[in-house]
């Protein structure tokens, strides 16, 4: 899943009081490795867990597979710490919505670059398919009204676009609106199968770097998406892994439930 700067700006400004603690944990790493979008994502989420947990913990590594998705320490201890996203079975729909969105706003850019706007755009029931050789057509199709459309033309909708709201903006910037945002709560069974998949590379990771003494896993839940599971209150959450310590956090509101709580 592709994910956008515009996010991680979002997930910053949520937390404008903790930007320049945040600022410590996340920036030396950003500015150590040339990331891709999702990565950076990933550095801002662990930074947040770490400034909530315990902002003596360091961020000392983001290396690549087959290693462990971060290398942190934590009373001198090392520790490989493994993250994750949990997604619904709807995210193959919202990914290829999401894609033609981005595809849209860079034809935009290429057709109108001195253009600057913001446009956020709804789509009929959250939902629309189409075949890759049509992509480019639908795009064209999105491009041509959003242009229109700040020129004071509200003809010729696309039959798929349920409302298009645009702003000034100092950029090209377009964003997928859901109507149906809020996704549904976790339960303990899916929670319980994304662990035992993470469980498999544990084997692994000890093969690959004597210096780890401890491996952590933190599964994420709880975006402004439909995809994205929600934190259920009345849900029993704990479970037993093979991992030292798991936690499960809420990426907008930061909330942390520690799952394995036997092996504390």
């Amino acid at each position: 899943m592709k994910i956008e700067l515009s996010e991680v700006k979002k997930l910053i400004a949520h937390h404008k009081k903790e930007f320049t603690e945040l600022g410590k944990i996340i920036l030396p790493i950003i500015e150590k490795y040339n990331l891709l979008d999702k990565e950076i994502l990933e550095v801002c989420q662990i930074g947040k867990f770490v400034y909530k947990i315990n902002s003596e913990i360091k961020i000392l590594e983001k290396p690549n597979p087959p290693d462990p998705d971060f290398i942190i320490e934590y009373n001198s201890k090392i520790i490989g710490l493994e993250h994750t996203r949990i997604f619904t079975d709807d995210v193959a729909i919202y990914n290829k919505i999401n894609s033609l969105i981005k595809y849209s706003e860079k034809l935009f850019a290429s057709k109108f670059p001195n253009e600057k706007i913001f446009a956020q755009i709804s789509i009929v029931d959250d939902k629309l398919e189409y075949k890759g050789t049509e992509k480019r057509r639908f795009a064209n199709e999105i491009v041509e009204y959003i242009y229109n459309l700040s020129k004071g033309n509200s003809e010729d909708k696309p039959t798929f676009i349920a409302k298009v709201k645009l702003s000034a903006h100092s950029q090209i910037s377009f964003s997928y609106n859901e109507k149906n945002w809020q996704g549904p709560n976790l339960s303990q069974s899916r929670l319980e199968t994304e662990i035992r998949k993470k469980e498999k590379k544990i084997k692994n990771y000890k093969l690959g770097n004597k210096q780890v003494s401890e491996y952590w896993l933190v599964l994420f839940i709880g975006s402004l998406s439909s995809i994205s599971y929600q934190f259920d209150e009345n849900e029993n959450y704990e479970t037993k892994t093979e991992f030292d310590k798991v936690y499960l956090m809420t990426d907008f509101d930061a909330e942390i439930v520690k799952v394995n709580k036997d092996y504390c």
